[in-house]
């Protein structure tokens, strides 16, 4: 099972593993097989987006038709992003559907392997079966998938994609972030910059959704995670990101937690955590926008923020403040208003 570090595992990798090993099976859910090795310290408010709506293996390869059918972001207008709806993709939950804008720019092999296992119905019918409050919800088979019923190609392990380069669509908003030199967004999505290395990577801000892996880092293959809590950042470049939740950050927020002994597997599958469909949007479905910093309403956030100019704020002592654009945000819509 592909893992990501939760915020209990602050013991050591050789006392996590053994209490993997004392788990039971059940018919949905399996044993960890992923080796913990490295210490993960998180820090972090719980945080909800329901207002804001803020988601070469050695083995083998990606199909080149999976990258080769998947379209290029680029910017359309000032304020909003239009998301291709082919870059759109809805899971429906028991409680509402969310839907997830990809960005091909920032990890192009995931977003394609992504599009493929919704197009094949892998996650029809399997779950969120890892939710850990305030860290991430973790959805995919968990190993418990009849891996006869899909193509090898689609079960194989992913090269990592932590990193990309720099795109000139990129637009700084910060430059005093604590885990990267700068941080912005690529057409609405979030990002931190390396101008010296010419790099640019997605930040783990709430509603982000990425690829869990094994400690090896080629080794995602389906399982991902949305982020549900407020910026695990430690996991910056280090995981391979393909998008952000552009609704239904409410209904994740209602998803049953997992045992926090089992790293925050879920002990039983119900219909509370189960993905009932997945599915790619088509050409009639209405399109999501993604909000720019050039926006006006984001400039004004943004300046209160920085210099909290608001009634309501009597101490700036130690402003002009950095922005975390984790909390700040561009906003998501199914309108550019």
């Amino acid at each position: 099972m592909a893992f990501v570090m939760t915020p209990d595992q602050l013991t050591s990798s050789h006392s996590l593993t053994l209490s993997c090993r004392k788990l039971k099976r059940t018919k949905r859910l399996s044993v960890f097989k992923a080796s913990i090795t490295a210490l993960c310290l998180l820090g972090f408010a719980n945080f909800s987006l329901a207002n804001e709506t803020q988601t070469n293996a050695v083995t083998t390869q990606t199909s080149t038709t999976e990258v080769e059918k998947t379209p290029v972001l680029a910017s359309n207008t000032a304020s909003w992003y239009q998301v291709p709806q082919g870059n759109t993709v809805t899971f429906k939950t028991a409680y509402d559907d969310v839907v997830i804008a990809l960005n091909p720019t920032l990890a192009p092999k995931h977003v394609a392997r992504f599009k493929a296992l919704i197009e094949a119905g892998f996650y029809n019918e399997q779950a969120f079966y890892r939710v850990v409050d305030g860290f991430v919800a973790q959805a995919g088979s968990n190993d418990t998938h009849n891996a006869a019923q899909f193509a090898a190609t689609l079960l194989r392990p992913i090269s990592a994609e932590f990193t990309q380069p720099l795109n000139s669509n990129v637009n700084v908003v910060e430059s005093k972030d604590m885990f990267a030199p700068h941080t912005g967004f690529l057409d609405g999505f979030p990002v931190g910059v390396d101008k010296n290395r010419k790099e640019m990577w997605g930040l783990h801000c709430p509603g982000v959704v990425a690829f869990a892996r094994n400690s090896e880092k080629d080794t995602a293959s389906t399982e991902f995670y949305i982020v549900i809590g407020q910026a695990p950042r430690h996991l910056d470049r280090n995981m391979s990101i393909v998008g952000r939740v552009v609704k239904g950050m409410d209904a994740l927020q209602k998803l049953p937690r997992g045992n926090m002994d089992t790293g925050g597997v879920l002990d039983d599958i119900t219909q509370e955590s189960t993905i009932k469909q997945a599915f790619i949007h088509d050409s009639n479905t209405t399109p999501y926008f993604l909000q720019t910093p050039d926006h006006e309403e984001y400039k004004k956030r943004a300046n209160t923020g920085r210099n909290l100019d608001n009634p309501f704020f009597h101490d700036n002592t130690y402003g002009p403040r950095p922005i975390d654009v984790c909390y700040y945000q561009t906003k998501a819509s199914d309108k550019a208003w």
